[in-house]
């Protein structure tokens, strides 16, 4: 992906590049995290990167990418509003849901935005929404955006990949003390360091709180492999990109991933937890 005119942090970069380089682009997105200002970016991003026609997506210079930059993009769908609150109506999404099975326009992919989902969606439009997020056409993409994921049900999260813009500043000093534990705990000779630093995981919020951090760690420990500079913890990550290979870690933060994606779809704790530290060890012995 082509992050040239674009700062979403290394987390999140990394992550949108691993999706993209093993072809596993969901069909629904859910962003949260950030200001209301970068949500909109990277809903702008990821509408220029589905319909862009240059090689390194999204180039921002072809004609497809303007047409997004100017919101005179064909495939390109802003959810309307109603009324003082400007909420979604169910006629609003019922219109999303005809109009999506039609082919697109001009480009491969045609693009849904539904920004401020958390506020604008009642019960009755989430609802008629549902059975489209689960069946949805192959040419199709979601895009969502919520200040607070804990007002949107879990029925609609679920169906969603979250991506989360993380503000460094705002990370607690525990939470990072508890993810600085879990991947030291990645790289420890045995296992119950990373099994008792998983033990954290009591709620799905504080769940929610430290992975996201484990993988901005893990995510600099990528970049100072490639040269790049660390944006979190600087020393833990030199820790880990001096033990674990390119590959490994870019696969430490794929099941950091999958990890957040399964608690956004209600897995239990106790299995997620014990699958976790069993994925990390696994990955941890790839020759």
């Amino acid at each position: 992906m082509n992050f040239s005119q674009y700062e979403f942090g290394n987390m999140l970069e990394d992550q949108l590049c691993s999706m993209e380089k093993s072809r596993r682009m969901p069909h629904a997105v859910m962003i949260t995290g950030g200001s209301e200002e970068n949500r909109k970016e990277l809903c702008q991003f990821l509408s220029m990167w589905a319909v862009c026609s240059a090689a390194d997506k999204p180039c921002s210079e072809c004609s497809q990418c303007k047409k997004v930059k100017n919101l005179n993009h064909s495939d390109v769908y802003y959810a309307k509003g109603k009324g003082k609150t400007n909420g979604i109506p169910v006629e609003e999404i019922r219109n999303i849901n005809e109009d999506s099975v039609i082919i697109p326009n001009e480009a491969p992919r045609k693009i849904y935005i539904l920004e401020d989902v958390d506020k604008r969606m009642g019960q009755e439009s989430m609802n008629a929404f549902l059975k489209t997020l689960e069946e949805p056409m192959q040419a199709t993409l979601f895009l969502l955006t919520a200040e607070n994921t804990k007002a949107v049900p879990q029925t609609i999260l679920s169906r969603c990949t979250v991506l989360s813009l993380q503000n460094t500043s705002e990370i607690k000093d525990e939470v990072m003390e508890y993810a600085r534990s879990i991947v030291l705990g990645i790289v420890d000779k045995t296992e119950l360091p990373l099994l008792k630093a998983a033990s954290v995981f009591s709620t799905r919020q504080i769940a929610l709180e430290i992975l996201p951090v484990v993988r901005l760690i893990l995510s600099d420990a990528l970049s100072l492999s490639v040269g790049s500079l660390a944006i979190c913890d600087e020393e833990t990550a030199k820790s880990l990109s001096s033990r674990l290979t390119k590959n490994k870690i870019i696969m430490l933060i794929d099941a950091t991933t999958d990890a957040i994606n399964k608690i956004n779809r209600n897995v239990g704790l106790g299995l997620l937890s014990t699958w976790l530290c069993s994925e990390y060890r696994r990955i941890l012995c790839v020759m």
